[in-house]
């Protein structure tokens, strides 16, 4: 355990963090959160970010879950998709990846507020803009280099699909919060791939 630990640090780091604070909202609030105990829990609302000024909430909210199989999926994922992802990009590369996917999964939402007042009455919580974001990172690298990459994320494309599809049907998924983890972790591993790039010609 020790072991996979040091090989992917954030992964194993991210999973005790939301557990705990799943174990901490279950003692305090029962086993499933209602909309306002996850509201005091720290999950994300775009009115109290704007009146209030609470931005710790555009981060914050990605660690609360909701209940028992919202954590357990989340958590399962987490495990199988970051470990993979860690040890592809790095642990540097990585948390990048994973601070950008949870700002992006919830500033969508956010901004889609300020356009048409969606989302006034939501509450939103999960690791799961995170999971994917680290879908879009390995389509980046799908994309820029192809060969291995293009064959794993075919490997996970029909889940994705399935997984919008979900979000898409259930209300109580954020449809715009899952697209816009998966287009941050897109976009930053473009880029952190573009600088590396760019530094290896003037090294050449």
């Amino acid at each position: 355990m020790s072991n996979d630990f040091k090989k992917s640090p954030v992964t194993f780091s991210l999973i005790a963090v939301i557990v705990i604070v799943y174990v901490y909202t279950t003692l305090k609030y029962g086993i499933e959160m209602d909309v306002f105990q996850g509201i005091e829990a720290g999950g994300f609302n775009p009115v109290l970010v704007v009146s209030f000024q609470q931005y710790y909430r555009l981060i914050s909210a990605n660690f609360i879950h909701f209940g028992i199989m919202h954590i357990f999926c989340n958590a399962y994922s987490l495990y199988n998709l970051g470990i993979l992802m860690e040890k592809i990009l790095g642990t540097k590369k990585y948390l990048i990846i994973v601070l950008i996917s949870m700002i992006s999964t919830t500033l969508f939402p956010f901004i889609l507020y300020f356009i048409n007042g969606s989302g006034a009455t939501s509450v939103m919580g999960g690791i799961s803009g995170v999971i994917f974001g680290l879908i879009g990172s390995l389509f980046a690298l799908a994309c820029i280099h192809k060969d291995i990459y293009m064959y794993l994320f075919k490997q996970v494309a029909f889940s994705v699909i399935l997984m919008l599809f979900i979000s898409l049907m259930l209300p109580s998924i954020s449809l715009t919060g899952h697209i816009g983890g998966m287009i941050g972790g897109f976009l930053a591993t473009l880029l952190i791939e573009k600088i590396e790039q760019s530094k290896n010609k003037i090294i050449n």
